[in-house]
């Protein structure tokens, strides 16, 4: 130990810690879940998460992660639940589709019931006004299909792939 270490030392001098920032991914990986196919936004108190994720589980364990961060009083989910080959239902187009709406893939009908309803089943990246587009040519008659959905969605901003919605007849 040199005379200036002693000095140091003894006046009670010590280097300032470092203040080491731990990343949203790094947190994540330390609760056990891959956030390699996430994608993380950040604004004031804020925080936005997108990206497909294996399972509701994960879902809710990287929402109380996030929350978790000193500073974050929001987090925004735009997550999606990746649909697994023996979960997939089997859809085929009865009637179709309009090319505006080509993200969005077409209804599941079965011939029996197709003039009682129309049902369409959620895929991953489908949102409302996307659906609206794919049926009724207009995403702006979203609500339709909400008001239709209310005993399966609490939010028209949150729908998740696998859900089955009936889609209404306009009644204009």
């Amino acid at each position: 130990m040199g005379l200036f270490d002693s000095i140091k030392n003894a006046l009670g001098s010590k280097e300032p810690e470092k203040d080491v920032t731990v990343g949203p991914s790094q947190l994540l990986r330390e609760a056990g879940i891959d956030p390699s196919g996430l994608k993380f936004g950040f604004g004031t108190g804020s925080i936005a998460v997108s990206g497909e994720i294996s399972g509701e589980a994960d879902r809710q364990k990287i929402l109380d992660t996030l929350s978790s961060i000193q500073g974050i009083d929001t987090v925004e989910d735009n997550m999606a639940v990746a649909v697994q080959p023996e979960q997939a239902v089997e859809a085929a187009p009865a009637e179709p589709v309009s090319p505006a709406a080509e993200p969005v893939e077409a209804a599941s009908e079965s011939p029996a019931t197709d003039a009682e309803k129309r049902t369409y089943t959620v895929k991953s990246g489908d949102s409302l006004w996307k659906i609206s587009e794919a049926m009724y040519g207009e995403g702006s008659k979203y609500m339709k299909i909400f008001e239709a959905n209310t005993d399966l969605l609490e939010n028209p901003d949150r729908i998740f792939p696998g859900q089955e919605l009936v889609i209404p007849k306009l009644d204009d």
